[in-house]
């Protein structure tokens, strides 16, 4: 049960050569002892550590996504209290940034703490109002640029640095805040709604996908159900 937890995590990243480059070096080492090959079986053996240290420095982004998958198991999960009037407040600002077509990134915390990228931003600790979102992020404000972090219902942090996507198969057309979602979508079980600014559309980020296109008429019942879903787990 754990290998294929830990084979479900890592699927589709980069951390997948990881696991199948020391499948393979286990493998050498069993058929070189075999075969009684005693020297490749000493230099295998005595690789191994350096290998497996140089592998996960290299690949360090990737092993912090796999095991904020794991994280995201239903066992792991921390329960959050996060209320139906946020995501309703949340959803009529996206709806009115959207409309205007300005560029937002609002961020809501489940099971994964989000400190770390909250020590990023200015620190607001408010209540969550639609007013106030939208005035985040007006052109020219001085928090516009950057995340809104939403913690157990209460709007934690403003102007949050997020991790860029590394993936090499993301479309062109989008750009750097759907690439930002995306890495902390990657990274941690959140929820990421995205304004796009050239557009007015809205996507939704979460479980390392992107979901665009989303109506404005859906949004408030998308952000109920996939936040309290999160917080129920």
């Amino acid at each position: 049960m754990i290998f294929y937890v830990v084979l479900k995590a890592i699927r589709g990243t980069r951390a997948m050569h990881v696991f199948q480059f020391l499948v393979l070096l286990m493998a050498g080492v069993y058929l070189s002892k075999l075969l009684d090959l005693y020297t490749v079986n000493w230099f295998l053996t005595t690789a191994q550590m350096p290998i497996f240290v140089g592998l996960v420095i290299i690949y360090a982004p990737e092993m912090r996504r796999s095991v904020a998958r794991l994280m995201q198991m239903r066992l792991l999960r921390k329960t959050r209290n996060l209320h139906d009037p946020v995501s309703a407040e949340a959803a009529q600002a996206v709806q009115v940034l959207s409309r205007r077509h300005i560029g937002c990134l609002i961020v809501f915390e489940r099971g994964a703490s989000l400190q770390g990228f909250i020590d990023t931003g200015i620190k607001l600790d408010s209540l969550v109002s639609s007013e106030l979102l939208v005035s985040i992020f007006s052109p020219l404000t001085p928090l516009h640029d950057g995340a809104v972090i939403i913690r157990e219902g209460r709007l934690a942090a403003a102007a949050c640095l997020l991790p860029l996507s590394e993936r090499e198969e993301i479309e062109s057309s989008l750009g750097t805040r759907h690439r930002a979602a995306l890495g902390l979508a990657e990274e941690t079980d959140s929820v990421t709604v995205i304004v796009s600014e050239e557009t007015g559309a809205i996507s939704l980020a979460i479980n390392g996908r992107i979901t665009r296109d989303i109506d404005h008429s859906k949004i408030q019942s998308i952000l109920t159900n996939v936040i309290n879903k999160g917080a129920s787990s």
